[in-house]
């Protein structure tokens, strides 16, 4: 891989690191695939709170080059958002959301395309990042995966923001929750995801509403989605599906269990 402090765009097969001027607090790690089939999507991989980027790029550059889809790995650095999963912490901090379109507009802008939808995948952190992202920006998405987040923003005002919907800050905008349940989603987690470690966000509310562990909290919320789903008299449809054996790992999971082949199906399907 090499690396770029500028906006040129990598080869065909290759990663480049950029940085576009309209972003600058948001570099990335672009993977071109040898062979482009649609322009208009493009994978965006998220990371957790290792913030590597790198790792994404190397375990989906596999799916970018089956599916013939540009990929993005934005680097959420601790320095410009200490909250990236939450978007924000406050009002006064720096938005990951917003971040992220006026990358989406610089790529676009790159490559002159007009129409971008996005296959949004996150990891951990990065899961909990796309859920949230996805609430406010429905439109701008293809898919969503979310892989082994810690915990949830349920779809429902029966819990308080940042848990539910209720009271759901205005400074950040409208939460669209009838967009965000048309979009395709799936739920992965480990089967032995179960240890709670300490990047997991505990509390005895949080465990007492989403479970003890990145499992259960899981579950639950799928269920939660799918009933949310059925009030809105759409299907029920979101599944999870648990990678066998497999633990709170990124490396491992992509690379040990069929974490990267159920996600290739899940778009090949929708």
């Amino acid at each position: 891989m090499s690396s770029s402090l500028n906006n040129e765009l990598p080869e065909p097969g290759k990663s480049s690191r950029i940085t576009f001027a309209a972003s600058l607090s948001l570099p990335m790690w672009v993977f071109r695939p040898s062979h482009e089939t649609n322009s208009q999507k493009v994978i965006i991989a998220v990371h957790g709170i290792s913030r590597n980027s790198i790792e994404q790029i190397e375990a989906y550059s596999l799916l970018a080059e089956k599916h013939g889809l540009w990929l993005l790995a934005p680097e959420f650095s601790e320095e410009n958002f200490p909250g990236y999963q939450r978007l924000a912490k406050d009002p006064l901090s720096p938005r990951s959301d917003l971040a992220l379109n006026r990358l989406l507009l610089a790529y676009k802008t790159q490559r002159n395309i007009t129409d971008l939808k996005i296959h949004l995948c996150g990891y951990s952190g990065g899961a909990q990042f796309a859920h949230r992202y996805a609430l406010l920006h429905p439109y701008n998405l293809a898919s969503l995966t979310l892989v082994s987040a810690g915990w949830y923003t349920f779809p429902n005002d029966q819990q308080r923001f940042p848990r539910g919907l209720d009271n759901w800050p205005l400074w950040l905008g409208t939460a669209r929750l009838k967009e965000f349940l048309n979009i395709p989603t799936i739920v992965m987690v480990g089967s032995k995801d179960t240890i709670r470690d300490g990047s997991l966000r505990t509390s005895e509310r949080l465990d007492r509403d989403q479970g003890i562990n990145r499992l259960q909290r899981a579950e639950a919320w799928v269920n939660a989605a799918n009933r949310a789903k059925e009030q809105q008299h759409l299907p029920a449809d979101i599944t999870l599906h648990l990678m066998p054996k497999q633990r709170h790992d990124f490396g491992k999971n992509a690379r040990r269990s069929d974490m990267l082949a159920h996600i290739s199906k899940f778009w090949t399907l929708h």
